[in-house]
């Protein structure tokens, strides 16, 4: 079986996004099914940074990686992020095509949004069958922000093309029962068609641990840490965790600590200087090799989206947080799938969005039961290793493959069946 894997970011990049998520999975395909034959088309950009001085070609133990020079996509406008990713998407086509290698099936990823025009093209043209993995609707999470503007003629144009892209997929991998029924809705995927394969957690590099860490001696942490660790991105609720954080201000032994960076962090900023909000500590991320450590640091850890996003993403921190044994703070929908994994399988609390009062009570609530947060833990972890790791997710994926290519050869055999008869018919 030979497969194409098609993403902007990969191995060795492990600044965040896709790469991490994708090398991961490729690995553990590629150790794990020795007949499968993975090339990986991707660019030179990090996730987080420039350009890196990265060999055009490598073989990663087994895996055949193509690097194409791209524009890099970050810190420019909507229209310039657009057209670099599709100068890359472009390049991306173009070397499918004049590769030598001929593939069994592609699997496409979201990074960047247009990337799936490539893959339908190369459908089109040679009839090999795309798995569309979708981590992100980035375009419905814009419009859901007020980034775009919903209604006008671009955003009809992108809607039908988008449409077009899970129309040509054989099949459409989606993060969470909550994607799968805003998929079905807006673009009217039947949900035969769609399979629900959640972002594996690394629970070999990520386990259960004391809190009694280098980061919490390095940063002067003590008493009751409340973790966010991650992007801060628009899409994330942060006025919910800061206004509950405002009104913790009475308990010294409560603090919330934001580990990252993104477009939001000079709001979060702001909103600490101006409230002297002294339980909240700011600080940067920390290197892979440090994020065990970090995550182990917590009590309790912090998962938001904004109301809006419901549906259009599912974050893939929420599954190392349940890796480190820490329960799940989730300032989510409670139609998420965070919200139902964290109910289901009580390794957490779920709280809407906007409800600062309601997430104050229930950090309080945590703060004053070790106990109810030790159980919660043990549950984090346990429903991780059953659902969540890497072995349970790659095996998805390799037998999602299995029938996407055996249905691909039963219509290629009923295609040439029906143009012989056609053919005997005629002669």
């Amino acid at each position: 079986m030979r497969i194409c894997v098609l993403s902007e970011y990969f191995y060795p990049d492990n600044t965040g996004g896709t790469g991490p998520v994708m090398s991961g999975l490729v690995r553990h395909l590629k150790d794990h099914h020795q007949d499968l034959e993975i090339d990986v088309i991707t660019s030179n950009n990090l996730f987080r940074g420039a350009a890196a001085a990265l060999p055009a070609r490598e073989d990663w133990e087994g895996v055949s990686i193509r690097r194409l020079s791209a524009p890099s996509p970050k810190e420019k406008s909507t229209r310039h992020r657009l057209i670099s990713n599709l100068v890359f998407t472009n390049s991306v086509l173009r070397t499918l095509l004049l590769g030598r290698r001929k593939y069994d099936l592609v699997l496409v990823v979201t990074a960047p949004p247009v990337l799936p025009m490539a893959a339908r093209a190369y459908r089109a043209l040679t009839g090999t069958p795309y798995v569309y993995l979708v981590h992100d609707l980035f375009l419905d999470m814009a419009l859901a922000m007020n980034i775009v503007k919903d209604g006008g003629h671009r955003t009809r144009i992108m809607r039908n093309v988008q449409r077009k892209w899970f129309d040509a997929a054989a099949r459409v991998v989606v993060l969470g029962r909550c994607m799968r029924e805003y998929v079905g809705e807006r673009y009217q995927v039947v949900r035969e068609k769609m399979e629900i394969i959640p972002i594996p957690a690394n629970l070999q590099q990520i386990h259960s641990r004391d809190h009694n860490t280098k980061f919490r001696q390095q940063n002067n942490l003590d008493g009751f840490v409340v973790l966010y660790a991650g992007n801060f991105a628009r899409y994330q609720d942060f006025d919910t965790l800061l206004d509950a954080a405002a009104a913790l201000r009475d308990r010294e032994d409560i603090s919330l600590v934001f580990v990252g960076d993104g477009a939001r962090r000079g709001h979060i900023e702001k909103r600490i200087a101006d409230e002297n909000l002294t339980n909240v500590r700011l600080l940067p991320f920390v290197p892979e090799n440090e994020l065990n450590d970090m995550l182990a640091s917590a009590n309790v850890s912090l998962v938001t989206l904004e109301k809006e996003i419901a549906g259009l993403a599912v974050p893939s921190k929420f599954y190392n947080i349940l890796a480190s044994g820490r329960p799940a703070v989730a300032v989510v929908n409670a139609k998420s799938e965070v919200g139902y994994i964290v109910k289901e399988a009580n390794c957490g609390v779920q709280v809407d969005p906007e409800d600062s009062e309601n997430l104050e009570k229930m950090l309080r609530q945590l703060a004053d039961d070790p106990a109810l947060v030790k159980q919660m833990g043990i549950n984090a972890r346990k429903v991780c290793e059953e659902k969540f790791s890497r072995d349970y997710v790659c095996h998805q994926f390799y037998h999602l493959f299995e029938e996407v290519l055996q249905e691909h050869s039963r219509n290629q055999n009923s295609i040439a069946s029906g143009q012989q008869v056609e053919t005997q018919t005629t002669g």
